[in-house]
């Protein structure tokens, strides 16, 4: 009932590509430098979290073994020192 038709090369002329035209290399562009694809040598510290939510949070607050106070606030966990 239904065939499939052959199609030969060539027939992806109809396709329009408007930014080939458009698109250019940088100028002044080269290699990346050294180094480039590594993890920067840097430590991130946390200084503040702000606000906690408490109004339908339950059972989130515990002692440590060195009975320290720890609870999460907004996907951190909070050792009380």
């Amino acid at each position: 009932m239904f065939a499939e038709e052959e199609m030969g090369e060539g027939d992806e002329f109809m396709a329009v590509k408007p930014w080939l035209g458009a698109i250019k290399e940088p100028s002044g562009y080269g290699d990346p430098p050294k180094g480039f694809d590594k993890a920067p040598k840097a430590t991130p510290v946390l200084q503040h979290v702000f606000g906690y939510r408490a109004k339908d949070c339950r059972n989130n607050c515990f002692y440590n073994k060195e009975g320290k106070i720890i609870y999460n606030a907004a996907a951190v966990g909070i050792k009380m020192s």
